[in-house]
């Protein structure tokens, strides 16, 4: 890799790696009532998230333009979900935290983490392990995980949705291990590595035309 992208490869793979331990800790900090701290968590979840899907797209979009600029929508508006989450935690504890508003602000918070760090990082895991793959930027054991993984936590989180497993449970804990191995040994290959050189994929060839006959 050149010296900017591997600089790009190294700041998305400290953003994978603080989008991690944000996620975690902010579960951790809203299950002990500290809401300051679990929002600010999220707020530096929702940073890493933008910041992930700029800097992937910018190593990515002459290889794979349409799925590199998918994978970025699709960050942002999982930031964007997560972020609207928090703001009625938030507005509860600046407004004093009373019972009337706890209970709905929690409902609120818990549907913007299904789907945000549900449904939407399952399909963008999917997304991202289909682009790293047609690529070739990583090894192959690194995508399929991230495109199998993906399809899996879709799976769980729709079945959370439709009552078939209960909300974030055993079960929905289980089914995000490969999403999070996945983005574990991607953050450290990028930071360690970076890329590799990559293959043009179908969405950056350009489109064979037959050639026009002049006419009599």
């Amino acid at each position: 890799m050149s010296a900017p992208l591997l600089r790009s490869a190294r700041a998305a793979g400290v953003l994978y790696l603080t989008t991690h331990v944000s996620s975690v800790a902010a579960v951790a900090a809203f299950r002990s009532d500290a809401t300051a701290l679990g929002v600010t968590l999220e707020f530096a979840l929702a940073i890493g998230c933008v910041g992930t899907g700029i800097l992937v797209w910018t190593m990515l979009r002459r290889a794979a333009p349409t799925r590199a600029a998918t994978f970025a929508a699709l960050r942002g508006v999982e930031a964007s979900v997560i972020l609207t989450g928090a703001l009625p935690l938030l507005a509860t504890l600046l407004a004093g935290g009373g019972d009337a508003w706890s209970a709905p602000a929690e409902a609120v918070h818990a549907a913007a983490f299904l789907v945000g760090q549900g449904l939407v990082i399952s399909v963008n895991t999917i997304v991202l392990g289909w682009l790293l793959w047609d690529t070739r930027a990583v090894p192959r054991a690194l995508a399929a995980l991230g495109a199998l993984g993906g399809g899996v936590v879709l799976s769980s989180n729709l079945a959370q949705l439709w009552g078939v497993i209960p909300l974030s449970g055993a079960v929905a804990a289980v089914a995000a291990v490969p999403v999070f191995a996945f983005e574990l040994w991607l953050a450290i290959l990028l930071i360690t590595v970076g890329l590799r050189s990559v293959d043009a994929a179908d969405d950056a060839r350009p489109v064979r035309t037959a050639p026009q006959i002049p006419n009599p």
